[in-house]
C-alpha cells in the first residue's frame, strides 16, 4: 500500500512543481463605439521569444466579453492576440513577473473591409456566424498522425472509441473533404484515412443540409465537419496500402487511393480479411492491427452483457466514391460499394421459465453459417442555379445475396418431470433482396425575406424472395404433447412499396410570426406471402401445401396529410413552434386463405409542440400507427405443435403521447460541455401478446390491446476538457442513464404488470503527455432490476462491471506500444458459464521510410487467451443466458505503406508554414 501512496505524493509533487512559476490573464472585449461586449472573440497567448510564436493557450470571451487565461509561464515574452471578424486585431507584447495579469476593458475598432487579412499569427480558432473554424497549424500532433488525431486536440471535440465525434455534446453526421461527400456513409473513412498534415483547416457548421428554410431548432441540429486541404494537397494523390498473415490462418489486406484534381475528387478502396473487422479503419490499431471486432458486440469488451455477437466472420470489401462539380451551379457525387461477409456462429443457450410451482429449463445448441454479398449505388445531385433556388436529388439501390445453413439441438426438464423433450433440426436457405429509393427536394426562396415554398418527393421499393427448407423432430416423454418430425419447404415472397409527395410554404406573417403549411399524400403496399409444403418420400419432392402454415397477407395503405404549423420568435433567444397534423387513412388488408378482406377508415390528430430557448428545449408529440397486418389475421397460423399465434381483427390503432426537456450548453472559457434530458411516453391501446405456456413447453399467444404501457428515461452526461497545461492534456466524462419500463403481463390467464428499472453509470479518462504517454481508462456498472405486480413471480436483478483502459507509448527510434485492457464480471451466469475474463490486446510496431510512410507492426489479439461472449436478458417469467462462440488468441504481422504526391508546381511549405488567415464575408 505505501508503494502506491509514495506514487500518488510524487505524482501530486510533480503537478504543483509543474504549476509553479504560472500566471492568469484576464479581460474583457467591447466595441470601441458602442461599448458592447464581443462575444466569441479569438484570445491567444503566442510565445514572442522567436518567430515561430509557438501557442501557449487560447480561449474565446464569453456573453459578457470576458476572458481568462489559466497556467501561463512567466519571465518570457508573450504575445496576447485578440482577434474578431471585421474588428481590427488586437496585440500586446508583455513578460509576466506575477500570478496574475488584468488587462481590464479592451476596445476593437472595426475595420471597414469585406475582408481582414492577417499574416504571421496563427490564430487557433475563429467563429463567423454559425461556422466554427480552426486552423490545423496551431494545434501540433505526432508525425505520421491522422486526421482524428488532430480532432482530438480541437476544444470542444470528442471522438470516442468506435471513432464517432461529437462537437459540444452534438453528433457529427458527415465529415467533408473540402466541401464534398468522402464516402460520407462513416465518418470514420476520412478521420481514420487522412493524414492529419494535408489539412489547413478545420470547419464546422450546422448540418441544415436537408433544412434549407432553417425550420429546425438550433439545439436539436447534428454538426458538419469540413476538412480543407493546404493547397499543395487540392492537386494530389495519396493513400495507403496494407498486407498482413498472422497464426490460425487470420489475415487481412487492404488499400485506399485518392486522386483529387481540382473539382474531381475520386478515392478506390479494397480489403479483405477474417478478423470480424467489416469497416475501413487502416490507421489505428483496432484495425491495421487486427484488434477491432467492427460490428460485432463484444467491440472493446470481453463479455457483451445484453448484446450478441457474431462469431467468426470473413469480410471483404470494394468500393469507389467520385465527386464532381459541373461549373458553380451543379455538384454530383457517386458512390459503389460492394460487400460480402461470411460468418459462422456457434452459441449456448440456458433457459428458466417460471410457471407457479414449476421452473421449466431448456438448454439448446445452435450453430448457423451464412453467406451474404451486396451491391449498392448511391448518388447526390445538388443543382443551384441561383442563390435563392436548390434542387437536391438522392437515390439509391442495393442487390444482396445471402445463403444460411442452422443447426441446433436441445432439451428440456423441470423440477417435477425429467426429461420433458430432445430436439434437434437443421434449416438452409436462399434468398434475394433488391432495394431502391429516391428522395427529391425543391426549395425556393420567396421574395419576401423568411418566405419559401418547398417540394419533397421520395419512392422505396423492396422486393425479396426467399426459399427455406426445415428438417426439425422433437422426442417428446410426456402424453400431453406427442413426438412428431416434419420436413417441410418455405417459400417466401414479399414486397414494400412507399410513394409520397409533398408540398409546404413557409411565409412570416410579422417580424415575430412565422406561419407554414405541408400538404402531403402517400401511398404504401405490403405483401407477406409464405407458401409451405411437406416432404413427399414418394416422390422425393415438396408437393403437398400446408394452409395452417401458409399465408397471403397484403396491405394497401392511402394516406392524406394536411399539417398547418405556427412558430413565434420571441425575445432573449425563445422560440416556440406549434403544429397541428391532421391525417386520413384508407387500409384494405387482404388475408388470403379465403378469409374476408378488412377495410378501416381512420382519422388522426397528431399535434407537436416545441419550446426553445438558450440551450432548454420542451418538446410533446402525439404519433398513431396501425397494427401489424399479421397481428390482425381472422385465423390461427401453427408454427410447429409446439407454438401457434392467432391473430386478432378487432386491434385497434395504437397511440403515444411523448413529453421531453431537454437542456445543453459549451462552456468556451472552460471546455465543458454537458447535457441532461427527462422524457416519457404514454401508450393507448399497446399490442401486447397474451400467452398461454404450459409445463410441456407448448406455447400459444393472441395480440390484445391494453392501456397503462409506458416508459421514463433520465440520462446525464458532462464533460470537462482541462486546459492544456504545458505537455499535459487532461479530459474526464460522466455519462448515467436511467430507464424504467411500465409493462404488461398476460400468462395463463394471470394478469399484471412488469416493471422494469435499468441503470448506467459511465466515467471516462483521457490523459496524454507530449504525445508520448496515451491512456483512457473507462468504468462502466450496469444495474438491471425487474419485479411484478398482480402475477406470483419473484423479482430479478443483476448488477455487471466492466473497466477498458486503451493505452500508447511513442518510444524512441520511431517505435509505439499500443493496447487495450479490458476486465468484465457478470456473477449470474449459470454454471458452466464463463463469469469473468481479461482481455489484453497489445501491438508494437515501427515506422520507416521517409516521413515515417512505412509501418511494421507485431499485434496480438486476447493475449491471456481469456475472451467470452456471455449476455443475459429478463422478460416477463424467463431468464435467458447466452454464451457464443468468439474469436481466440491470435497473433498477427502487418506491412503497412503510406504516399502523398502533390501535382501543384512549386514548394508551398513556406506557405504552410506561415499561414495566412482570411476572413471573409460569408462562410469560410
Amino acid at each position: 500500500m505505501y508503494r502506491y501512496l509514495l506514487f500518488s505524493l510524487f505524482f501530486i509533487i510533480a503537478i504543483q512543481s509543474r504549476a509553479q512559476n504560472k500566471a492568469n490573464v484576464k479581460g474583457k472585449v467591447v466595441d470601441s463605439l458602442s461599448a458592447k461586449p464581443i462575444e466569441f472573440a479569438t484570445v491567444a497567448i503566442l510565445d514572442n521569444r522567436d518567430t515561430s510564436s509557438h501557442l501557449l493557450s487560447y480561449t474565446i470571451t464569453d456573453k459578457n466579453g470576458a476572458f481568462a487565461l489559466h497556467n501561463i509561464p512567466q519571465g518570457i515574452p508573450i504575445k496576447v492576440f485578440i482577434s474578431f471578424v471585421a474588428y481590427q486585431p488586437y496585440r500586446k507584447i508583455v513578460t509576466l513577473k506575477t500570478d496574475a495579469l488584468d488587462l481590464g476593458t479592451i476596445k476593437l475598432n472595426i475595420k471597414e473591409l469585406n475582408e481582414v487579412v492577417i499574416k504571421g499569427e496563427r490564430l487557433p480558432i475563429v467563429i463567423k456566424k454559425d461556422t466554427i473554424e480552426f486552423n490545423a497549424e496551431a494545434f501540433k500532433v505526432r508525425p505520421n498522425a491522422v486526421v482524428e488525431d488532430l480532432l482530438k486536440k480541437l476544444p470542444g471535440l470528442e471522438v470516442g472509441s468506435d471513432g464517432g465525434i461529437t462537437v459540444m455534446g452534438k453528433d457529427v453526421t458527415k465529415v467533408l473533404v473540402d466541401g464534398k461527400e468522402f464516402f460520407s456513409s462513416d465518418t470514420r473513412m476520412a478521420t481514420k484515412n487522412i493524414d492529419a498534415d494535408m489539412i489547413d483547416k478545420i470547419q464546422v457548421y450546422d448540418d441544415r443540409e436537408n433544412d434549407p428554410d432553417h425550420l429546425i431548432p438550433e439545439a436539436k441540429l447534428n454538426k458538419i465537419i469540413n476538412l480543407k486541404f493546404k493547397k499543395a494537397f487540392k492537386k494530389s494523390i495519396f493513400g495507403k496500402g496494407y498486407a498482413g498473415a498472422g497464426t490460425s490462418g487470420h489475415y487481412q489486406a487492404g488499400g485506399l487511393i485518392n486522386t483529387f484534381r481540382d473539382t474531381l475528387q475520386i478515392s478506390i478502396l479494397g480489403s479483405s480479411n477474417d478478423l470480424n473487422n467489416t469497416g475501413f479503419d487502416f490507421n489505428d490499431l483496432y484495425g491495421s492491427g487486427g484488434l477491432n471486432r467492427g460490428g460485432e458486440a463484444i467491440s472493446r469488451a470481453g463479455i457483451a452483457f445484453g448484446g450478441g455477437g457474431t462469431g467468426k466472420q470473413k469480410a471483404s470489401n470494394a468500393g469507389i466514391n467520385i465527386n464532381t462539380d459541373y461549373g458553380k451551379k451543379l455538384k454530383v457525387n457517386l458512390a459503389y460499394i460492394y460487400k460480402n461477409e461470411n460468418t459462422e456462429y456457434k452459441s449456448l443457450i440456458k433457459r428458466q421459465q417460471f410457471l407457479g410451482d414449476t421452473t421449466v429449463f431448456t438448454n439448446s445448441t445452435n450453430k448457423r453459417n451464412g453467406d451474404n454479398s451486396s451491391h449498392a449505388i448511391s448518388s447526390t445531385v445538388v443543382w443551384q442555379p441561383d442563390v435563392k433556388t436548390r434542387l437536391r436529388y438522392t437515390p439509391y439501390i442495393n442487390i444482396s445475396n445471402n445463403t444460411s445453413a442452422n443447426q441446433s439441438a436441445g432439451n428440456s426438464y423441470s423440477n417435477f418431470t425429467d426429461p420433458i423433450n430432445n430436439s434437434a433440426g437443421n434449416t438452409n436457405g436462399k434468398g434475394t433482396t433488391v432495394s431502391f429509393s429516391q428522395a427529391l427536394n425543391f426549395n425556393r426562396q420567396l421574395k419576401k425575406k423568411g418566405a419559401s415554398f418547398n417540394i419533397d418527393h421520395s419512392v422505396s421499393i423492396s422486393p425479396r424472395n426467399n426459399t427455406n427448407y426445415d428438417n426439425t423432430s422433437l422426442t417428446s416423454y410426456v402424453a400431453a404433447l406427442p413426438s412428431y418430425a416434419f420436413r417441410q419447404l418455405g417459400d417466401n415472397r414479399s414486397r414494400s412499396t412507399d410513394v409520397s409527395l409533398s408540398a409546404g410554404i413557409t411565409y412570416p406573417l410579422s417580424k415575430i410570426v412565422k406561419a407554414d403549411l405541408t400538404a402531403q399524400g402517400a401511398y404504401g403496399h405490403n405483401l407477406d406471402k409464405i407458401s409451405t409444403y411437406d416432404y413427399d418420400p414418394a416422390t422425393g419432392e415438396y408437393d403437398s401445401f400446408l394452409l395452417e402454415k401458409s399465408n397471403d397477407l397484403s396491405r394497401d395503405k392511402w394516406m392524406q396529410t394536411i399539417n398547418p404549423g405556427l412558430s413565434f420568435e420571441l425575445p432573449k433567444d425563445i422560440n416556440l413552434r406549434m403544429h397541428f397534423n391532421m391525417q386520413f387513412q384508407q387500409v384494405n388488408n387482404m388475408f388470403g386463405r379465403g378469409a374476408a378482406d378488412l377495410d378501416q377508415h381512420f382519422v388522426f390528430f397528431m399535434p407537436s409542440i416545441n419550446l426553445n430557448m438558450k440551450g432548454f428545449s420542451a418538446d410533446y408529440s402525439r404519433y398513431t400507427f396501425l397494427p401489424n397486418i399479421g397481428d390482425i389475421v381472422p385465423y390461427t397460423v401453427v408454427f410447429s405443435p409446439s407454438y401457434s399465434v392467432t391473430g386478432n381483427p378487432a386491434l385497434k390503432a395504437t397511440s403515444s403521447n411523448s413529453f421531453s426537456i431537454n437542456y445543453s450548453k459549451y462552456n468556451f472559457q472552460n471546455r465543458t460541455s454537458m447535457n441532461a434530458r427527462a422524457s416519457v411516453a404514454f401508450y393507448e391501446n399497446s399490442v401486447f401478446r397474451q400467452r398461454t405456456l404450459d409445463a410441456q413447453s407448448v406455447e400459444t399467444s393472441t395480440p390484445i390491446n391494453r392501456n397503462g404501457r409506458y416508459n421514463i428515461n433520465i440520462s446525464g452526461y458532462i464533460n470537462k476538457q482541462f486546459k492544456k497545461d504545458g505537455d499535459v492534456q487532461f479530459d474526464a466524462s460522466t455519462n448515467i442513464n436511467l430507464t424504467k419500463g411500465h409493462d404488461f403481463f398476460v400468462l395463463n390467464r394471470m394478469d399484471g404488470f412488469q416493471d422494469s428499472y435499468r441503470g448506467s453509470l459511465n466515467e471516462h479518462i483521457t490523459f496524454n503527455y507530449k504525445d508520448i504517454v496515451e491512456f483512457s481508462p473507462e468504468y462502466r456498472l450496469s444495474y438491471v432490476y425487474t419485479t411484478y405486480s398482480g402475477v406470483n413471480y419473484g423479482s430479478q436483478k443483476y448488477i455487471t462491471h466492466a473497466f477498458d483502459t486503451h493505452f500508447r507509448v511513442n518510444m524512441p527510434f520511431k517505435t509505439n506500444i499500443d493496447g487495450n485492457y479490458t476486465y468484465n464480471y457478470n456473477p449470474l451466469v449459470p454454471a458452466g458459464f464463463q463469469k469473468s475474463s481479461n482481455l489484453l490486446n497489445i501491438s508494437l510496431a515501427r515506422q520507416f521510410l521517409k516521413k515515417d510512410k512505412g509501418e511494421i507492426k507485431l499485434s496480438c489479439y486476447d493475449l491471456l487467451n481469456q475472451n467470452i461472449n456471455t449476455y443475459r436478458s429478463i422478460n416477463q417469467n424467463s431468464i435467458t443466458d447466452t454464451q457464443s462462440q468468439i474469436i481466440r488468441r491470435y497473433f498477427l504481422l502487418t506491412l503497412q505503406f503510406k504516399f502523398t504526391k502533390s501535382t501543384v508546381k512549386g514548394d508551398n511549405k513556406k506557405k504552410n508554414d506561415s499561414p495566412t488567415i482570411n476572413f471573409p464575408s460569408g462562410r469560410m
